[in-house]
């Protein structure tokens, strides 16, 4: 069972967003002498509890330095407006690529609204609230920031999607994520506690090989531990890094096979189901078949489509 909110140490604090259900979704609040930083936002409708969790830990709105999204997907960046609205002295920090999708929203809401619908967005996201420009901060690549001396850097990470960054912490010896290390569901661990990770292929910028010589390059930094925002902190990085690029390459292979399908988003979904099952049977994983399934419907749905994309992109 996970919990609302978690210290992690070197004055981490895992907070579930609330978003979907417990342990789906989490951001991350860092403390350092009087300063903060808050990674990830959930969505809008995340804000009210992630505010919550600031205030039981004994902060106040004001002493929020920056909000942090690794990337503009909205269970990442979907609340930073919100959030930037109650955090008077916060600046966002966010990948080149995605600085104009916080600062004017429209085209982000109407993509979305386009997939999913007017109504479907207002339950799941509620708005997108749009950023002063003046107050965005654009990080390329290896860009620093701070927290009293407490140094930060942030690595540009494609490979899930081109607007992707991840935080490196060299106190902690810890990645903050976002989905460039996979996903991570603690439900499904393994009878004797492995972890069960998968390369998350969202629509519509898979690139299997930016993706593993973005982990190969992350690698280098000797991390001892990687902050998911789906779920939780991971350690003992290197075998997780290892099955990673395996299902990286098995996921574009399992595209490729697919090409000659009528429907081969159908026939992908259906590929990545059998491969997940085999790889939970592998860990042993305790969870029944069919509630492994409800599970991760939906995530191998999106992976299939984000997966179908890129096939047509080859042709």
């Amino acid at each position: 069972m996970t919990k609302p909110t978690e210290h992690l140490g070197y004055g981490i604090y895992l907070i579930d967003t609330g978003m979907g259900r417990p342990g789906l979704a989490a951001c991350y609040l860092i403390v350092h002498q009087g300063e903060a930083a808050i990674i990830e936002t959930g969505t809008l409708k995340c804000v009210p509890q992630i505010m919550n969790a600031i205030g039981e830990l004994g902060l106040s709105p004001e002493q929020l330095r920056y909000v942090i999204p690794t990337h503009v997907h909205l269970d990442h960046a979907g609340g930073a407006g919100g959030l930037m609205a109650e955090l008077p002295n916060a600046q966002l920090i966010i990948h080149p690529r995605g600085a104009r999708h916080m600062i004017e929203p429209a085209k982000l809401k109407a993509g979305t609204v386009a997939v999913y619908g007017e109504e479907m967005f207002a339950a799941v996201y509620g708005d997108l609230l749009a950023i002063d420009e003046a107050r965005v901060i654009v990080a390329e690549d290896g860009h620093e920031f701070y927290l009293a001396e407490r140094k930060f850097q942030c690595f540009d990470t494609p490979g899930h999607a081109r607007h992707h960054l991840v935080v490196h912490d060299p106190l902690s010896q810890g990645i903050f994520s976002g989905d460039t290390f996979g996903v991570s569901y603690p439900e499904l661990n393994g009878a004797g506690g492995e972890r069960f990770i998968f390369p998350p292929s969202t629509p519509v910028h898979f690139d299997p090989d930016a993706w593993v010589t973005t982990i190969e390059r992350l690698l280098t930094l000797e991390p001892k531990r990687f902050y998911l925002t789906h779920y939780g902190m991971v350690e003992n990085p290197a075998p997780l890094a290892s099955s990673l690029i395996e299902q990286i390459n098995c996921y574009a292979n399992i595209a490729r096979n697919a090409a000659n399908e009528p429907d081969p988003s159908a026939a992908i979904n259906k590929a990545l189901e059998h491969d997940t099952q085999a790889r939970l049977n592998a860990i042993n994983c305790p969870m029944p078949f069919e509630q492994r399934r409800e599970l991760l419907t939906l995530d191998n749905q999106i992976n299939a489509q984000g997966l179908a994309f890129w096939l047509s992109t080859l042709r």
